[in-house]
C-alpha cells in the first residue's frame, strides 16, 4: 500500500481544490465543480463529508462572519448540505476520473470514513477534528498519507495528535497550516508558523489551507509555497458571488488558472543551474568586465608599474590579462613597446 502523499517532479506544490459543501446539496452542481476542477489543472478535488446530526449539536453556536454567512446555529448550517448519498459520492468518484483529477472528501464521522475511505488516495482530518481522538485512531487504522490540519491547535494539541495517529500508522503525515477565521484577514494569516511547524516537526510535510478572500490568497499561497508549503488546499467554487458558506472566500477557475500561472513563473524564476547562470551572461562576462590596457606609452624594456596601467572594458579572451590579473602583471618587463590604449598581453612582457 503506498502510504505517502505524491510528489510533483517540477517541484510544484500538489493543489487541492476545497468544494466542500459548495455544491448546496446539489449533486448536479458538485459534478460542474468536478468538471471546472478539472478544467483547472488541479490536482485534486476535495468535498466535506458528514451528517449533521454527527457533526454539532442542536444548540451549537457559529464562529464564522455573520456578515458573510447568516446561520447562526452549524448544526442548522451542516443541515442545509448533507443530502449527497453514497451512491452521489461515487458518481464524484467516476466523474473525477473521468477529467483526471483526483477525488478526495473530509469524513466527519467514522461511519462516512468507513464507507468512503477506499476511495480516498490519502484522509484528511479537520482542524475542528484534531482532538477528536476517536476519528483520528480510526482514520490512522486505515494506513493511509494523513492531512492533518492544525487551525486554533497549540503544538501540544498537535504533538498529541501525532501520537495518536503514530500509535495506528506509520503511513506518511502532512500537517497544514490554517486559521480556523471565515474569512481569514490578512493580518491574521499567520504565514510564519509554517516555519514553526518546520522547525518544531521536521520529519513531516507541511502545508497550507488558506482561507483568506480571493483577492489576497494569491500572495497568500505563494508566500506560504515559498516558506516550505508542499501541499496547497484552497476553497473552490463556480460562483464567488454566491452567497453565504463558503463561496465569498474561494477560487473560481479563473483564479485557479491564475495560481498556476504565478507559481509556473515563480518556479521559472528560482530555478538555478550555475552552468546556465554563467552561459546566459558569457556576453556580459567578456565586454562588461574589464581587461588591463596600457594608461601611458610603455617602452620596451621598461619595468610596469600600477600608474603605467588602467583596468578598461573589455576583457581581452585571447593571450590579454582581465582586471583579476592586476598583480600578475605589476613588477613586469615590457618586451616590446606598448602603446597607450592597447592591450597589455601575454607575449607583451616577461
Amino acid at each position: 500500500m503506498n502510504t505517502l502523499f505524491p510528489r510533483k517532479a517540477n517541484g510544484l506544490p500538489i493543489v487541492i481544490l476545497e468544494a466542500g459543501v459548495n455544491h448546496n446539496g446539489e449533486i448536479e452542481v458538485a459534478r460542474d465543480l468536478v468538471k471546472l476542477a478539472g478544467d483547472s489543472g488541479a490536482d485534486f478535488i476535495k468535498f466535506q463529508t458528514y451528517s449533521a446530526s454527527k457533526i454539532a449539536a442542536p444548540m451549537s453556536p457559529s464562529y464564522w462572519n455573520l456578515e458573510e454567512e447568516p446561520t447562526t446555529s452549524q448544526f442548522e448550517l451542516f443541515k442545509k448540505y448533507d443530502g449527497l448519498t453514497f451512491r452521489d459520492y461515487l458518481q464524484l468518484v467516476d466523474d473525477s476520473k473521468n477529467v483526471g483529477i483526483g477525488f478526495l472528501t473530509t469524513c466527519f464521522d467514522t461511519d462516512w470514513l468507513e464507507k468512503l475511505a477506499p476511495y480516498l488516495p490519502f484522509l484528511k482530518i479537520a482542524s475542528a477534528d484534531i482532538t477528536n481522538h476517536l476519528l483520528l485512531l480510526a482514520t490512522a487504522a486505515l494506513n493511509k498519507p494523513i492531512l492533518l490540519s492544525t487551525g486554533a491547535a497549540s503544538f501540544e494539541e498537535i504533538s498529541r495528535a501525532i501520537e495518536i495517529i503514530r500509535s495506528k500508522t506509520e503511513a506518511e503525515i502532512c500537517l497544514m497550516h490554517c486559521v480556523l477565521n471565515y474569512p481569514t484577514e490578512i493580518g491574521n494569516a499567520n504565514l510564519g508558523r509554517i516555519l514553526e511547524l518546520r522547525k518544531r516537526f521536521p520529519e513531516f510535510l507541511i502545508g497550507y489551507s488558506d482561507h483568506t478572500r480571493s483577492e489576497y490568497s494569491h500572495d497568500a499561497i505563494l508566500l506560504a509555497h515559498n516558506l516550505g508549503a508542499t501541499i496547497i488546499e484552497k476553497h473552490f467554487t463556480w460562483d464567488k458571488a454566491q452567497s453565504g458558506n463558503d463561496h465569498y472566500h474561494s477560487f473560481d477557475t479563473s483564479d485557479v488558472k491564475k495560481l498556476f500561472r504565478h507559481l509556473s513563473l515563480q518556479r521559472e524564476m528560482t530555478a538555478f543551474s550555475e552552468e546556465e547562470f554563467l552561459a546566459i551572461q558569457s556576453d556580459a562576462r567578456l565586454y562588461a568586465r574589464r581587461g588591463l590596457y596600457a594608461a601611458i606609452d610603455i617602452e620596451e624594456g621598461q619595468t610596469i608599474l600600477e600608474e603605467m596601467i588602467i583596468p578598461l572594458r573589455p576583457t581581452v579572451p585571447i593571450n590579454g590579462y582581465g582586471g583579476n590579473d592586476f598583480l600578475k602583471v605589476i613588477g613586469k618587463t615590457a618586451r616590446t613597446l606598448i602603446r597607450m590604449g592597447d592591450p597589455i598581453l601575454q607575449q607583451s612582457i616577461f
